[in-house]
């Protein structure tokens, strides 16, 4: 049986330990190498302890087969007051808390190789790193709109940590720029979320989801809903509330942005498949269907035209996580059982993806090569560095037999079986246009000349996290049955909860 121990115990672990890690870093600052040590000794028994606390959980849910998978904690007296809290355990929450967490431990490990130790903000750097992968598998597993609400801001708001790290100009602006949008899209969250209760007398999800199937007149709920939809759209990077990505991933450090497009980006997709699929179920509760179609459709095409005219290949990467917001949209409207399927395959091989990206163009970046210019002839000078960066962007593109061949075909398939082909044909489409700038950068890393004979050596150890994320990309794309089969207990449960 799931205890409340058994929810909140990975949650805790990350976020108690985060604590912790600032007094371990301010201690070890001055200790080099013996630091540096320590901290990856304390990371690897702060990550042994999350993945037992996950596992645990995952076989303890998975034994139970519950037949209504919500666990709450009341903080009133109603169980579906205002103030109670519900955490939600069901196969889509097990299923990212594992995703985050396997994450985490890539792109964490990548961090510890890059930033330096004796800056005497790394540790809260390291610290904020894991007080957000506590936060987002708080967000997986809320069960009601305030506790959703809650874990999410302070995602959100605590992701400006990692983006204003580097301290530069670039950094700053660019985090300011990130505040004011979510410090709009909560106002608008808030607003949403103050109409929803004074309809329904409730924030629980399937106590909302339950009043609002039954309501005659939904014109309040249509308002509370766009007012809802621009927040989380906002949050989400979203055509046209994407403004705020690119500056923000192309000015903060690699490491940021790779943390950041794998945990954070993805969990936002979860919350708007949790809300627009689970509570906002169409046509039953709303017919949001034709409007996040359309939204889909333009965040896939201006993402991948903005991509296509850039040079700077951090910002292009930047864009290509715009474009995959919109895929991850074609999987959640077409509000299928093969578009569920592949929305969550396509949060595991994007969030590995672009994860992959961002440390490969860290990697560059540290060699001073920034542009397109720059990586003239990089193939030769720095062969495993490029031939990750080759796997990496082919997986992007959707080539067999990759990851991203399968997410891609699983979506576009998922949209034509919901009666939107011509979304499914934007989407084909859209993915040729990404195709071809991807492939002027390898054009440029291995059918050009370097621009210097300057003999470049690549860094070996931090070639450890992106070998495993590469092979990882092969593995999905030969055999992605493995995931698949994590997948379609969820389909089955969804049924019996919105039907």
């Amino acid at each position: 049986m799931i205890t409340i121990a058994d929810v909140l115990s990975p949650i805790a672990i990350f976020i108690f330990s985060s604590l912790l890690t600032i007094i371990l870093c301010k201690f070890t600052e001055k200790m080099k190498a013996k630091g540096r040590v320590l901290i990856a000794l304390w990371f690897l028994v702060i990550f042994s302890a999350a993945i037992c606390a996950v596992w645990n959980l995952a076989l303890k849910y998975h034994a139970s087969s519950p037949t209504c998978p919500l666990l709450s904690i009341t903080l009133s007296g109603n169980e579906f007051g205002i103030f109670s809290s519900a955490f939600l355990v069901d196969s889509v929450s097990v299923y990212l808390t594992i995703i985050f967490t396997f994450t985490a431990v890539i792109v964490t490990f990548y961090a510890l190789l890059c930033v330096n130790n004796s800056d005497g903000n790394a540790g809260r750097y390291y610290a904020m790193m894991l007080f957000l992968t506590g936060c987002v598998i708080g967000t997986a597993f809320a069960g009601d709109f305030l506790t959703l609400f809650i874990f999410w801001e302070i995602t959100a708001a605590c992701s400006s940590f990692l983006l204003i790290y580097g301290r530069t100009p670039e950094s700053i602006h660019a985090t300011l720029k990130y505040l004011v949008m979510i410090i709009v899209a909560s106002a608008f969250i808030i607003y949403a979320l103050s109409i929803i209760y004074a309809i329904s007398g409730t924030l629980n999800f399937w106590a909302v989801r339950q009043i609002l199937a039954t309501m005659q007149d939904k014109r309040l709920l249509e308002i509370a809903f766009l007012f809802m939809a621009a927040g989380y759209s906002i949050e989400a990077a979203i055509v046209p509330f994407h403004v705020w990505l690119p500056d923000a991933y192309t000015a903060a450090p690699a490491s940021s942005s790779a943390f950041l497009s794998a945990l954070v980006d993805q969990a936002s997709y979860y919350v708007l498949l949790r809300v627009l699929l689970y509570i906002l179920t169409p046509p039953t509760v709303l017919p949001w269907v034709l409007m996040f179609a359309i939204i889909s459709a333009l965040t896939m095409v201006i993402g991948n035209l903005l991509a296509l005219a850039e040079i700077n290949v951090k910002r292009l990467i930047s864009y290509v996580c715009i474009a995959d917001v919109g895929y991850n949209l074609v999987a959640i409207t077409s509000a299928t059982e093969l578009g569920i399927m592949g929305n969550l395959y396509f949060f595991l091989v994007g969030g590995i993806t672009t994860a992959l990206a961002f440390m490969l163009v860290g990697i560059f970046n540290s060699m001073g090569l920034e542009t397109l210019e720059d990586f003239s002839g990089v193939g030769t000078r720095m062969p495993l560095t490029s031939l990750a960066m080759l796997l990496a962007v082919l997986s992007f593109a959707g080539v067999p037999p990759l990851a991203g061949f399968i997410a891609k075909y699983m979506v576009f398939t998922s949209a034509l079986k919901g009666n939107l082909a011509w979304l499914a044909v934007i989407g084909v489409l859209t993915s040729v246009i990404q195709t071809a700038y991807l492939l002027r950068l390898i054009n440029y890393m291995y059918a050009k000349k370097p621009r210097n004979e300057i003999k470049i050596k690549e860094p070996k150890i931090k070639l450890i996290p992106v070998l495993i994320l590469t092979f990882a990309l092969i593995v999905l794309g030969l055999y992605p049955t493995m995931v698949l089969d994590l997948i379609s207990p969820i389909i089955n449960e969804l049924q019996l909860i919105i039907t």
